[in-house]
């Protein structure tokens, strides 16, 4: 009976338009049941795959928000998230987002399902039951051999001494790397698939008998023996820890290597460019896609977007160019929706309001400098400027050389050649 009303519950949710509906929706069922927890992926709360991403948020009556996730007992890290679907019922000092991944070769042999459970003050106060598919289970059971033979790959592949852990990734990430490539925050580490075409590349690899390299890879859903997966966190699809900067691979050693929106978040692109080309073999193919027009975002910093020329310059004189395009992933809607949705986040609430009842047309009739004025415009956050902004601009200072006592400033290169 509480499953039946949950569901007629968020059914009238997402049909309302009205955010003051919701919102009395939201009050009445936390009258009723003072802690609501809902988990949107993974889909119909079945683990599909062999590593399991959990996205959903947590909203309760009173109180503070400390409370800390498990599975079947067991704790769960998870990173907090903004999610303006349950701040919209429930308010945004009343819920918080979260998300977090679990190995389902964790949970083996094995089991029919395991409870996502919230717990505060000691008490389990809210839960969710995840189901384990025949599919996840299996590609789990897999996953032991296949980490095996890809770690016999990789000793006979790699330069340099890894710290090696018990069932871990090799690890070419010491912590003075760590402090000169400014990897600081790898909770932040995305969790995406592949698209159709690094999917491709990866089976005409796998039919070779090859490798490929997936350089970035964040978590990806299952252990994959033909794909190398090299990141700066140790996540359980992860083989080797390692900057692309100064990848730990031979010369010429993979038939593939896959760079899937990785670039813009490391401090010398042109750099890692290089190291990818080097690892790659004569004839090999490499998959490389970059952000043009999207916010900022960090995992964990962003640094450069690039044109279609920015990113051939990239391998200029490298590479022969084989296509150029634009993926699915990134077809133009994904910046619109992106950018609407996080103008919308960063407003005070009224002037939110206002910003979502506009029409399109309000925008494109009227020159941008008229809309400054705007009050949805002068009320974005400092947050929202910096996520969103046309441009960027800095003044910076050159610094003044210092000399010890009885010693000149040395001449510089320009004023040698002068005299």
């Amino acid at each position: 009976m509480k499953r039946l009303l949950g569901k007629i519950f968020w059914t009238a949710v997402r049909r309302s338009r009205w955010d003051g509906l919701s919102r009395m929706l939201g009050r009445m069922y936390l009258r009723a049941r003072p802690y609501a927890l809902f988990a949107g992926t993974p889909q119909d709360r079945q683990a599909r795959t062999a590593i399991c991403t959990i996205d959903g948020w947590f909203a309760w009556a009173r109180g503070g928000e400390r409370f800390e996730l498990r599975l079947s007992g067991k704790p769960l890290d998870f990173l907090p998230l903004k999610r303006t679907d349950g701040a919209r019922v429930f308010g945004e000092r009343n819920c918080r987002g979260f998300r977090a991944y679990f190995d389902v070769s964790d949970w083996l042999p094995a089991r029919a399902g395991i409870d996502l459970e919230v717990v505060r003050g000691g008490q389990v106060v809210a839960a969710e039951r995840l189901e384990l598919t025949q599919e996840a289970i299996r590609q789990a059971e897999a996953s032991a051999g296949a980490r095996a033979r890809k770690r016999e790959w990789l000793l006979e592949h790699v330069t340099g001494a890894a710290e090696e852990r018990d069932g871990g990734p090799l690890n070419f990430l010491p912590e003075e790397w760590k402090q000169e490539f400014r990897i600081d925050d790898p909770a932040a580490i995305s969790a995406h698939g592949y698209d159709e075409v690094a999917m491709g590349i990866i089976e005409d690899v796998r039919r070779a008998g090859g490798k490929a390299l997936d350089c970035g890879s964040g978590l990806r859903a299952s252990v994959d023996e033909t794909v190398i997966c090299v990141e700066v966190a140790a996540l359980p699809t992860v083989d080797v820890l390692a900057v692309n900067q100064r990848l730990p691979f031979r010369d010429g050693v993979f038939d593939a290597v896959l760079s899937l929106n990785v670039l813009e978040h490391v401090t010398n692109p042109f750099q890692c460019a290089a190291e990818l080309v080097r690892v790659l073999k004569p004839g090999g193919i490499l998959y490389c896609c970059i952000p043009f027009l999207q916010p900022e975002h960090g995992y964990p910093h962003h640094y450069f977007n690039a044109t279609r020329q920015g990113l051939r310059q990239l391998f200029d004189k490298r590479m022969e160019p084989v296509k150029s395009f634009v993926p699915r992933s990134g077809e133009p809607v994904w910046t619109l929706a992106w950018f609407a949705a996080s103008y919308a986040a960063e407003l005070p609430k009224q002037e939110r309001q206002r910003f979502l009842n506009m029409r399109l047309g309000d925008f494109i009739h009227r020159p941008a400098q008229a809309l400054l004025e705007e009050k949805w415009v002068a009320g974005l956050s400092e947050a929202g400027k910096w996520e969103l902004a046309s441009t960027t601009a800095a003044i910076l200072r050159k610094p003044i050389e210092t000399v010890g006592p009885g010693r000149e400033p040395s001449a510089s290169a320009d004023s040698r050649q002068r005299e």
